[in-house]
C-alpha cells in the first residue's frame, strides 16, 4: 500500500513538472514572438493614444460641467 502511495505521488509531482515546462514554453514562445512582431509596442502606443483621448474628453466634460454650474448659479440667484 505504501508502495502504491509514493508512487502516485511521484507521478503526481512528475505530471505537474512537465505540464509547467509545457505551459512556461508556450508562454515564452508567444512572448516572443510577439515581441519579435512589435507586437508589445503597438498595443502600448494603442493605449497611450486612448489615453490621451479619454483625458481631452474629460477637459471637454469639466468645461461643460463648470458652465452648467455657472448657469444654475445665475438661476438660482
Amino acid at each position: 500500500m505504501t508502495f502504491i502511495v509514493v508512487a502516485l505521488i511521484v507521478c503526481g509531482c512528475f505530471t505537474v513538472t512537465v505540464l509547467g515546462c509545457v505551459s512556461m514554453g508556450t508562454s515564452y514562445a508567444e512572448k516572443k514572438r510577439g515581441l519579435q512582431q512589435g507586437a508589445s509596442q503597438r498595443e502600448i502606443e494603442v493605449l497611450q493614444q486612448q489615453v490621451t483621448e479619454m483625458r481631452n474628453e474629460v477637459d471637454a466634460v469639466k468645461k461643460h460641467l463648470q458652465e452648467l454650474i455657472q448657469i444654475a448659479k445665475g438661476i438660482a440667484e
